[in-house]
């Protein structure tokens, strides 16, 4: 048994911890969509929302480092961290940078109106479209621009899902030009330095990371019932 993991995981790239995590990654997506779609489990479900993201992100970012051993990468993830959770906070407070929003109760740890995972989320899904990007393309400018792209079409895909699970409402009741625009604008921001000081940071659990959870959204947008 452990000799046929080990030849997957050599073919993706994955030590046998990785490649636990990744399954961890797949597990934890698809029963979080089961779990959404259960009104007795639901509103557990919204509890945990924070300390499961936690959980994930945190062990993802630690397998990265853990691979790239490249001190720059944590420096970049703090900056990157401080830096998107000084802008949600930002706007929150003035609506000036993605819109009018507010962020609802069901990632409840916050701070300044932002929760404290989001940030992380930023951070590990600019890593993943960078991974992604840089599969597909040399320059730094390129593989910047690719990126950022990538995570404004990600936005695009989580917003309905994410707005029905009350992690955010648009105070207009629709989503504005204005929030993709800085979605893309500051994945670009972050993702130049990344790749013009060739920070090491590709790893294949950030694409599994990325997929587990856009399939997340993009399966519960498909189940819920139109009411809910």
């Amino acid at each position: 048994m452990l000799a046929a993991l080990d030849r997957i995981g050599a073919r993706w790239g994955l030590a046998r911890a990785e490649l636990a995590f990744a399954a961890f990654l797949v597990f934890a997506f698809g029963s979080g969509v089961q779990a959404h779609l259960m009104p007795s489990v639901y509103p557990l479900t919204r509890l945990t929302t924070d300390g499961l993201l936690l959980v994930v992100v945190g062990g993802l970012l630690a397998f990265v480092y853990r691979r790239a051993r490249d001190p720059r990468l944590l420096y970049w993830g703090g900056v990157t961290y401080l830096g998107t959770f000084a802008l949600e906070a930002i706007g929150v407070a003035t609506g000036l940078i993605f819109g009018e929003y507010h962020y609802g109760p069901t990632m409840w740890v916050q701070w300044l109106g932002v929760p404290l995972v989001i940030a992380l989320n930023w951070t590990a899904l600019i890593l993943a479209t960078n991974h992604l990007a840089g599969a597909l393309l040399r320059h730094p400018l390129a593989i910047s621009a690719a990126a950022a792209l990538l995570i404004v079409g990600y936005d695009y895909c989580i917003e309905p899902v994410a707005i029905r699970l009350d992690y955010w409402q648009w105070h207009a009741g629709y989503i504005p030009t204005q929030n993709y625009l800085a979605w893309g604008l500051i994945a670009l921001v972050f993702s130049l330095p990344l790749n013009y000081l060739n920070i090491r940071f590709r790893h294949p659990l950030l694409l599994v990371y990325a997929l587990a959870q856009l399939a997340f959204f993009l399966l519960l947008l498909a189940l819920f019932s139109p009411s809910r």
